[in-house]
């Protein structure tokens, strides 16, 4: 009976191997195709010193398509609902939609990211895999999250982290350890693939990192409460700016035209540096140099609004943004060494707006190297738990409250677990609802 379970493990660790492999390898030519084709984009954009007077056309153009032709597109939020409601059962022919508006936005300066089309594409390829192997709805969920992982792997440039980080959105509290091998086996095949194919990283080993004294440590804690209220803000700004927009009776197309007007404006009254990625000024920032007290307040006022207006691309470029800028600012108020907290600010705000303080600390280990280890954990902890029950992926699942003087409904979306609510639970992954059932009888 022994041997027959070592070799039932052995074969499904070799399974999983083999599809992990070719599902990292799909993503990682899929993603790199992705990556280098938005790059060139913007880098055609930029040998245009005015380009960004196209904001308005391009938000009206986005919008247009988004509302007439792109009506099937398939949001982060929604897979995350779909991995952890549908056993991430999701129709793959939605992965070229969103190249087009994403192209539009970031070609003309529109402050966003490109990490959540990376991530779509790749759990779009694990659900064609899926459907290709006729495999059952668990075997489905591991091989859709396995791209997703893959799809973050690559835009990160961090295997590890991009692995964890597609693992601990999905529910604050729960990691599903079935999943780690397979995930980080596609993560790391994805991230050698897009290497071998040109792909660059951002990668900033810091070269001085103080003693972990108590002065120190000090600073390093309020730092930690600092980057969490300020991703407690971004993301209930977030949530309200685009609810008003979404209330204002005008026609979508021209409410892309205005805020692209907006955005023109605002570029011509502080700088052209906090439009697009801005990947200049935020490796300078992680460099030490110093920079405008308020930039991370402009960062987040520009992406505010082509979030709100948009609702395109992915936000998590100018959080890291606003998080270097932010600890740049901090240190600086505390006397403190710029790059440092700089770099610190760059994964604890991330950490506080996606609850994901494993992989984003990892994420610091990765780009930055091992001694900020300790630093960056300690804040990244602190600044999830001050960012409170909400999320930048309203449909996280919350098994875990961050405080038990907070009465929230376990095991609803993140978006509605904070409100007192008597209906029943919706479907959810069969491990969430197995724990919260045995957390509830041992209650």
């Amino acid at each position: 009976m022994r041997l027959n379970d070592e070799l039932i493990l052995f074969f499904s660790v070799l399974k999983w191997l083999v599809i992990s492999t070719v599902i990292g390898v799909l993503v990682g030519g899929a993603a790199s195709a992705f990556i280098l084709f938005i790059h060139h984009i913007i880098e055609l954009g930029n040998q245009h010193e005015h380009v960004f007077y196209l904001l308005p056309l391009s938000f009206f153009t986005a919008n247009l398509l988004s509302q007439f032709v792109l009506k099937r597109h398939l949001g982060t939020d929604a897979l995350i609902s779909a991995i952890n409601k549908n056993y991430g059962k999701i129709d793959g022919t939605f992965i070229p939609t969103k190249v087009i508006n994403v192209s539009l936005i970031l070609g003309t300066g529109g402050s966003a990211g490109k990490e959540s089309p990376c991530a779509q594409i790749g759990a779009g390829i694990g659900s064609v895999i899926a459907t290709l192997l006729r495999v059952d709805d668990v075997d489905r969920r591991k091989m859709v999250l396995c791209g997703f992982c893959a799809g973050f792997a690559c835009v990160f440039g961090a295997p590890l982290a991009g692995a964890l980080f597609g693992i601990e959105i999905l529910a604050v509290g729960i990691i599903l350890y079935d999943v780690l091998l397979p995930a980080f086996v596609a993560s790391i095949t994805a991230y050698q693939v897009s290497s071998a194919l040109g792909i660059t990283f951002f990668y900033y080993p810091l070269d001085f990192v103080p003693a972990f004294e108590e002065g120190f440590f000090i600073r390093l804690l309020a730092g930690g409460i600092f980057f969490g209220l300020c991703a407690f803000a971004l993301l209930r700004t977030i949530r309200r700016s685009t609810a008003l927009t979404a209330r204002i009776p005008i026609w979508r197309p021209l409410k892309g035209l205005i805020g692209g007007l907006v955005l023109v404006g605002l570029a011509l009254l502080f700088s052209r540096d906090y439009l697009g990625l801005g990947l200049n000024l935020m490796e300078d920032t992680i460099r030490g140099v110093p920079v405008l007290w308020y930039a991370f307040l402009l960062k987040a006022l520009f992406t505010i609004i082509t979030l709100s207006i948009s609702r395109i691309g992915s936000v998590i470029t100018p959080i890291l943004f606003i998080g270097a800028t932010a600890g740049s600012f901090y240190a600086d108020l505390v006397g403190a060494d710029r790059a440092t907290f700089a770099a610190i600010g760059f994964v604890s705000l991330l950490a506080g707006t996606t609850n994901s303080p494993i992989a984003t600390s990892i994420l610091a280990i990765e780009l930055f190297g091992a001694t900020v280890a300790p630093y960056a954990a300690v804040s990244c902890v602190i600044s999830f738990l001050m960012s409170g029950h909400q999320s930048l992926y309203t449909s996280q699942l919350l098994s875990t409250p961050k405080s038990r003087a907070i009465p929230v409904e376990l095991g609803q979306e993140i978006s509605s677990a904070s409100r007192e609510q008597t209906h029943d639970y919706p479907p959810l992954p069969l491990l969430l609802r197995d724990w919260l059932k045995r957390w509830r009888q041992n209650k």
